[in-house]
């Protein structure tokens, strides 16, 4: 008997242990019972007597119960997520079963991929639904995924999948080019430190006698780095760590920026209206969707939810308001249904506009974090360097050997 599950699902292989109370209360007792587990490669395991206390009164036999350790989950980069769904959305888009399309991925695919793709299979072919088998990879987007593939039930249509899919691959690339164009500052950087230590100071050092234009501070500097040439390098390399900690929990937390976020949503909301899904539960998968856990969690949400409202801001209430609702008049049925249809066109012409405007925001923002601010610090620290070199070191030799 083993057990398998995560924070949100559990069960047991064995069909004696089927009930969800009893593996839910096994498997948080698992989880709390630190002292009494031991780590394994793959799983933190209990004996089969302690499994025996944890669930008593259910047939319990002395073999071995295991709960699953989330480090040993496949971790999937942006890249790999995006073609594991676009790989789901394709299967579920020509009608080709899901776990064929799942068993290729993890033949002809290496290291997290096909292990993640093996999982998925796994879970796939002991019963659970598609959103289940995502949430037993522990995955930090999760409430996107789930969003996707409850828009995809609803629609039947991959539509969304595609659509976070592409998200994660140009978040990807963005990251991608945001390294490779804050490598130069950082090598350049490196550069001038190792001149500076060692060719610029000793030449100050072993001069300055000779040479009495160079500023004291310069003076004093190369006198200081000589012993404690170390330290600034040190501070460098523990300031990145702290950085590249606080960017890997970020990371970790998935948080998309509040401009994608809004487009997400916007688009979402479009697509879902655009396939007829009811109101209510459109406005709750774009707000899945977008990551926004308060609207989501509002039952029945309309367009007149002030949540909503807010969300998209004030032109929002103006054009997702709906015609003639605070009109007195009498109308005919036609003219009402003429009216409400209507508003709908207006309401997702509205919102895919709204959301071209917020993607077109992201790019602006992502080129000026991505590009235009790495060259800016690019050419900034070459020109301070160039300077400081020729007015700090350069000029006073020149100045020395005029006035002899």
């Amino acid at each position: 008997m083993a057990c398998f599950g995560t924070r949100n699902s559990c069960g047991f292989h064995n069909e004696s242990f089927s009930e969800l109370n009893e593996c839910t209360k096994l498997f948080q007792n698992c989880r709390n019972l630190k002292k009494n587990v031991s780590q394994q490669p793959i799983f933190y395991a209990l004996t089969a007597e302690q499994c025996c206390l944890l669930a008593p009164n259910t047939g319990c036999q002395p073999q071995r119960a295991t709960c699953p350790n989330k480090f040993a989950m496949p971790s999937l980069n942006d890249q790999q997520l995006a073609n594991l769904l676009d790989e789901v959305g394709s299967a579920i888009e020509h009608n080709i079963p899901i776990p064929e399309a799942l068993d290729r991925v993890a033949q002809q695919r290496h290291g997290s991929a096909a292990a993640a793709a093996q999982t998925l299979l796994s879970s796939l072919q002991r019963g659970e639904s598609l959103k289940a088998s995502f949430q037993t990879l522990l995955l930090a987007n999760q409430t996107q995924i789930t969003a996707a593939i409850q828009a995809t039930a609803q629609t039947g249509k991959p539509e969304l999948l595609y659509r976070f899919a592409e998200t994660l691959r140009s978040r990807h690339e963005a990251r991608h080019t945001l390294k490779l164009n804050w490598f130069y500052p950082c090598i350049l950087t490196v550069l001038a430190y190792f001149l500076f230590v060692t060719s610029l100071a000793p030449l100050v050092r072993d001069n300055q006698r000779l040479i009495t234009q160079w500023p004291d501070a310069v003076v004093h500097a190369s006198a200081w780095i000589e012993k404690w040439w170390w330290l600034p390098p040190c501070i460098a390399t523990a300031s990145t760590a702290v950085i590249c900690l606080l960017l890997i929990r970020r990371r970790t937390l998935q948080r998309l920026p509040s401009t994608l976020s809004h487009s997400l949503f916007c688009s979402t909301l479009a697509s879902q209206l655009d396939s007829n899904v009811p109101e209510p539960q459109a406005i709750h998968t774009a707000a899945l969707m977008a990551g926004d856990i308060e609207l989501s969690q509002i039952e029945n949400a309309s367009f007149k939810t002030p949540r909503l409202l807010q969300l998209l801001g004030p032109e929002g209430e103006q054009y997702l308001a709906v015609p003639g609702s605070g009109s007195q008049t009498p109308v005919s049925e036609s003219t009402a249904s003429e009216d409400k249809r209507l508003s709908t066109i207006s309401r997702r012409a509205h919102l895919r506009h709204m959301a071209f405007t917020y993607e077109q925001k992201a790019l602006q923002r992502n080129k000026l974090i991505h590009q235009l601010l790495p060259h800016a610090v690019s050419f900034a620290l070459g020109f301070i360097f160039i300077l400081s070199t020729a007015c700090l070191f350069i000029a006073p030799i020149y100045g020395q050997i005029v006035q002899w």
